[in-house]
């Protein structure tokens, strides 16, 4: 037995010829009870069973038409910051909890699949209304209708494969198990952003945008929101390109281990498996320098540790030796060094205690003996100490060739405008930029415009984002661990620039901190390329719980988002014509049949190619744990201040 009722949407309205004829039959009547002296009762009945008949089939021949005609689709429109407020804040936006608006569409059904695929069988353009009946939309609804404009990108018909379109809401409780927006470039992932960005600082939330491309209108929207939710003073602005105007912003601010710093930087150079020594040895090397900074009280900073990798750690493992020597051994411990060096017979100069002091203090070398011969033997230890004794004592020309591609890393980052946002120095009170970090942003509830000018410089955008993702995730442990009751949307633009290992670790793991996550990309083969591994690429896919996806060009991108949304079973009708004849004269000399048969077999809910054809700003998304929903997105038309 079919569970689903076979339909033919696109077939000729014979219904419309039936109304036709029972409207003649009206009209007859008509004629006859006007013209004649019959009883007017059964002209009665008789007219309101034909008038019936007609209203019925033409109510049926209607639905017809208006499913085709909808099939012009939808064009561009607008929304403006009020609208889209009260979009936000109406009843059915609150309703259950609350929710965002994704625009207008409407729910996606095996129905819509089935139709998809017997459209595809004809051609859509057939069934398009006329100029006249869509000037009539347009004026009627005030919005232009897709296939009547000539700038129309994509398949008008994907969207009136419904006839009729909603409002669409999605409760942020679901959006929790992040979201990932897919889509070619030009179709308008940047306006789904805007929009989700304006409406989260609407309902109070930290918005943290990072946009590779530092897209100026992007950056002038999430500023348009502020004003329009009250918040201006909460706006925060970073951008590589635009310093001078930027806020400042230190990326090694925050760490739950010191060791954290060390895996920051070093995560930024050349991956690969023959490049990990590299990197092994350069994350060695930052590791030592982080603690013995952090041991001598010296804030961690790019310029610092720059200055140490290019100058060498010897001042850095000195001040660290006196100072554990200072605190852990007796006042006197200067004397028992020099009787240590003249024991060895490595003291040099005059003889005496003052000019032993001198000596002792000046002595790296002789320290790091007593170090090791004297100290560690009592059970004293400082892990600062022989981490940087490890590196101060290795081979010089080995150091250099194994810190050959950290160099030019930390030489980007810390060099000219870059240095001094990436490092800011609280005691240069000539720069009167604002100096912060990203926990005290999130804590201070602020929304933050992250721009990296990409397209100017992609090594240097890739690296500071990779950063600050870094940081996030450490400060997104803190709250974790230690409590906060913070509430972040942290949306990051063209992610394949940009995501790390720790972005997929907040992407497993945040939503206890509060952290709602929105990454868009263009195709899985730049994730794939991003981290030199398509399982990788994978492992990262596999936290989204949300997918939106709009145009798509790549085949193996298409592929998994149609797998993402699995399967229905589609209906398709065959019909049969047979004749035969044989020799014998008889009556049953020619035989024919005609069989009608319908099957069913299991096809993806949205065939891959269809995804290609999405016209722009909109989109088909599968939220909440299995909805699938296909809708279509405004343009904020934000006012003139």
């Amino acid at each position: 037995m079919l569970l689903r009722q076979f339909e033919m949407p696109w077939r000729t309205a014979y219904e419309a010829y039936s109304a036709a004829v029972w409207f003649l039959c009206v009209v007859g009547l008509s004629f006859v009870w006007y013209t004649t002296s019959f009883p007017d009762l059964p002209f009665y009945y008789l007219g309101a069973t034909a008038l019936g008949f007609m209203i019925f089939n033409l109510l049926r021949a209607w639905e017809i038409w208006r499913l085709k005609w909808s099939l012009g689709g939808k064009g561009i429109s607008f929304i403006s910051d009020e609208e889209l407020k009260a979009k936000v804040t109406s009843e059915e936006g609150k309703e259950n909890s609350l929710a965002l608006w994704f625009g207008k569409g409407f729910d996606w059904t095996p129905v819509h699949t089935q139709r998809v695929y017997e459209i595809k069988r004809a051609d859509p353009e057939q069934f398009y209304p006329p100029k006249m009946i869509m000037w009539m939309i347009e004026q009627w609804s005030g919005e232009q209708v897709g296939a009547n404009t000539a700038e129309y990108i994509g398949a008008p018909w994907i969207h009136g494969l419904n006839g009729a379109e909603e409002e669409l809401y999605v409760p942020i409780q679901n959006l929790i198990g992040n979201t990932l927006l897919v889509g070619t470039t030009r179709c308008g992932k940047t306006r789904f952003l805007e929009l989700i960005a304006e409406m989260a600082i609407e309902l109070g939330y930290t918005v943290i945008c990072i946009d590779p491309k530092g897209d100026q209108p992007f950056d002038a929207s999430l500023r348009a929101a502020c004003k329009q939710a009250g918040r201006e003073h909460d706006f925060v602005r970073f951008h590589l390109a635009f310093p001078a105007s930027s806020a400042r912003i230190d990326p090694l601010k925050n760490y739950t281990n010191p060791s954290d710093l060390a895996s920051r930087i070093a995560a930024l150079m050349p991956g690969g498996d023959k490049s990990s020594s590299f990197r092994d040895f350069a994350w060695g090397v930052l590791n030592a320098i982080v603690m013995g900074m952090l041991a001598t009280g010296e804030k961690p900073s790019l310029v610092r540790i720059r200055s140490y990798v290019d100058n060498g750690i010897a001042d850095l493992l000195m001040r660290v030796i006196l100072q554990f020597f200072d605190e852990e051994l007796q006042p006197n411990w200067e004397t028992e060094v020099a009787a240590y060096a003249r024991t060895l017979k490595q003291a040099k100069g005059k003889k005496g205690q003052e000019d032993g002091e001198i000596l002792v203090r000046q002595s790296l070398h002789l320290l790091l003996e007593f170090y090791l011969d004297m100290i560690v033997p009592r059970g004293l230890r400082d892990e600062a100490i022989e981490a940087l004794a490890t590196i101060y004592k290795h081979d010089s020309a080995h150091y250099s060739k194994m810190i050959a591609n950290l160099v030019p890393i930390l030489g980007m980052l810390t060099t000219g405008d870059l240095g001094a946002l990436l490092s800011p120095d609280p005691r240069d009170v000539a720069d009167t930029r604002p100096m912060t970090d990203l926990a005290s942003l999130i804590r201070a509830n602020s929304v933050v415009s992250i721009g990296l000018d990409s397209l100017a410089n992609k090594t240097i955008s890739s690296a500071v984002g990779s950063m600050l993702l870094s940081d996030l995730t450490s400060v997104a442990a803190a709250f974790y661990n230690y409590g906060g009751n913070h509430k972040v949307f942290l949306i990051v633009d063209e992610a394949a620039e940009v995501v790390n290992d720790p972005y997929i670790q907040m992407l497993n793991k945040s939503a206890g901190a509060g952290f709602i996550n929105l990454a868009a990309i263009q195709t899985i083969p730049d994730l794939a390329a991003r981290f030199e591994s398509m399982d990788k690429a994978r492992q990262m896919l596999g936290n989204f719980n949300n997918l939106v996806s709009m145009r798509i060009k790549d085949r193996v991108t298409q592929d998994f988002v149609t797998e993402t949304f699995g399967q229905t079973y589609v209906y398709t009708q065959q019909k049969i014509h047979a004749t035969s004849s044989s020799t014998e004269k008889t009556i049953t000399h020619f035989t024919g049949s005609v069989q009608e048969r319908v099957t069913e077999a299991l096809e993806d809910v949205l065939p891959p190619d269809v995804l290609g054809q999405l016209p722009n700003w909109q989109y088909i998304a599968m939220v909440s744990g299995g909805r699938l929903i296909k809708g279509r997105l405004p343009i904020i038309s934000h006012e003139e201040a």
